[in-house]
This record gives C-alpha cells, sequence and structure tokens, in this order.
C-alpha cells in the first residue's frame, strides 16, 4: 500500500467514529440532531475522537512521508541546510570517540540508509507533525521548502491562502491538544462545546490538505 492509501486507512477511522454517534443517537431514540441532555452527552466524545483521529492521521502521513524521502533528500546537492543540522546533532564527528561512532555507519553497504534510521530513531519519531510551524520543519528536511505555498496553489476556493490554511490547522490542532491533553474542559470546569459538524469539518480538512501534500512531493 502507498503512504497515501495508508493514510485513507487512517484517516477512515474519523468517518467510524462520526457513523458510530450517529447510530448510538438512533439506538437511544434522540433522532439525528439536537442537543443532547447531560445524560447523554457521552456520545460527544465520539466527534473529540474524530478530530483527534484526523489529526493523527495527518501526522502519521507526515511521518512516513519524511522516512521514505530522507535518503533521496541526502543525495540532493545542495543537502537541505535543516537536514545538515539535523545529522550534525545526531552524528558529531568532534574527536576520536565521535568518529569510532560514526565508522560503522561509513563503512556500510548503504550508509545514506543507515544516517536515516539512525535520525529517525534519535529524533524524528519523537516529534509531532500536526502544527503548521512543524509541517513546514518536516518538508525543509526534505527539500521541500515552502510547503504551504504550494498547497496553496493547488487549492482553489476562498479561505485557501497560506495564512487561512495555517490558521484553520493551527486552531484544529489547539483544539485537539484540549481534548487530548485538557479533557475538552474549559477554565471554569464545564466542558467545551462540540457538534458532529466541527468534527467532519476537521476530517475534511485534512483530507483535502494532505491530498495536496501528496501531490506536492509525489505528483499524485
Amino acid at each position: 500500500m502507498t503512504i497515501y492509501g495508508d493514510f485513507q486507512s487512517s484517516i477512515a477511522a474519523a468517518d467510524k467514529l462520526l457513523d458510530m454517534y450517529v447510530e448510538l443517537r438512533r439506538l437511544r431514540g434522540l433522532g439525528q440532531r439536537g442537543a443532547l441532555s447531560a445524560a447523554n452527552n457521552d456520545l460527544l466524545w465520539l466527534p473529540r475522537s474524530a478530530v483527534v483521529a484526523s489529526l493523527s492521521a495527518l501526522d502519521a502521513y507526515v511521518h512516513s512521508v519524511v522516512y521514505d524521502r530522507l535518503p533521496h533528500a541526502l543525495r540532493l546537492s545542495p543537502i537541505p541546510q535543516s537536514l545538515c543540522d539535523a545529522m550534525s546533532s545526531i552524528l558529531p564527528i568532534k574527536n576520536a570517540d565521535g568518529f569510532r561512532n560514526a565508522a560503522p555507519i561509513i563503512a556500510s553497504a548503504d550508509s545514506l540508509a543507515e544516517l536515516s534510521r539512525l535520525l529517525k530513531e534519535k529524533t524524528l519519531v519523537f516529534v509531532s507533525y500536526q502544527a503548521p510551524e512543524k509541517i513546514i520543519a518536516a518538508y525543509d528536511l526534505i527539500g521541500q521548502n515552502n510547503i504551504f505555498d504550494r498547497v496553496s496553489a493547488m487549492w482553489p476556493g476562498p479561505a485557501t491562502s497560506v495564512d487561512d490554511i495555517k490558521r484553520y490547522l493551527a486552531n484544529y490542532v489547539k483544539r485537539r491538544n484540549q481534548i487530548a491533553h485538557e479533557g475538552d474542559l474549559e477554565h471554569g470546569g464545564n466542558e467545551r462545546s462540540m457538534q458532529p459538524i466541527y468534527a467532519q469539518g476537521c476530517k475534511e480538512f485534512v483530507v483535502n490538505l494532505t491530498s495536496r501534500l501528496n501531490r506536492v512531493v509525489y505528483g499524485i
């Protein structure tokens, strides 16, 4: 399966969560829409979970693209500056010990693949690629600069400027973090409002963004 195919499988989780919300409303005799009573507010954790699932699918996609393209980026001339900085931090050769540690990689049959693996294991697996600045940094690593400018150029319609796309993404990431890390509670302890249409909008935005990210790198 392709990297984008994996993304499509991951993002399908958001649809399943939203479908489950609709089905549970039906089973509880609540109708298709309308405000929920306190006794049924637990259902709103399904659209909340759909928001988290959508951003997780984006994160996994960007990670996969970076891992796939790193060896190619290391063959570019010149190698992207941010990638050089990252490599120098994980494989410093300042003394004999540094050279001794680097020697197995230098001598390996595919040293660029080994360098890519080392960067992944020591640094990249710990990075979350959801916020705009993190995605920019990820694509800079593989020589794909100005990624949001290029995405915007492929995205017709209103509210699709670079600033619009970055703002929408930042807001969805903020809400995702509120759900995942704060129980989606306001400062007073009350749950923030959530509507399934918001989660659906988040999912559709992520699909539109990721499909264009895929076109930038892979042309499809």
